[in-house]
């Protein structure tokens, strides 16, 4: 493997690991399935993080709505982000984090993107060292 494959990812030589891999598989729902436009409500979303790694991990889940939607994390709507500190998962493990997305009286009917980041943490949560990220929709009916 030339040394210009190796700073352009490039083909893996032999005894090379895939640090591409992923750490955890990522799947979301919704209770009830969706928001009500027009009206005040409220859904969670239920996020459920498998540890895949093969060793313990120190995880924690960023969620993003758009910022100009009449959607939010709590009743007003104004906040966008939501940050959740799931603590440690043991390899195999499934811990689910559960976050209430917002509409209001204003929310318009359609669908709405949901950004969701999940980091793998060294010793705290200051230093990141890998990360999976997933976009979903939430639908407004």
């Amino acid at each position: 493997m030339s040394l210009l494959d190796n700073l352009l990812g490039g083909k893996k030589g032999i005894g090379d690991t895939a640090e591409s891999s992923s750490p955890f598989k990522i799947s979301v729902g919704f209770l009830p399935v969706r928001l009500a436009a027009m009206k005040d409500n409220r859904i969670d979303m239920i996020i459920k993080l498998t540890n895949t790694s093969g060793e313990n991990q120190l995880v924690s889940v960023d969620v993003m709505l758009p910022k100009k939607e009449l959607v939010g994390f709590e009743p007003t709507c104004i906040k966008k982000h939501e940050e959740k500190k799931v603590g440690e998962v043991k390899d195999g493990e499934t811990k689910e984090v559960v976050v209430t997305l917002w509409a209001t009286n204003q929310t318009r009917q359609g669908t709405y993107q949901v950004g969701i980041n999940a980091y793998t943490h060294y010793q705290d949560y200051t230093k990141i060292v890998k990360s999976v990220k997933k976009i979903v929709t939430v639908r407004v009916v």
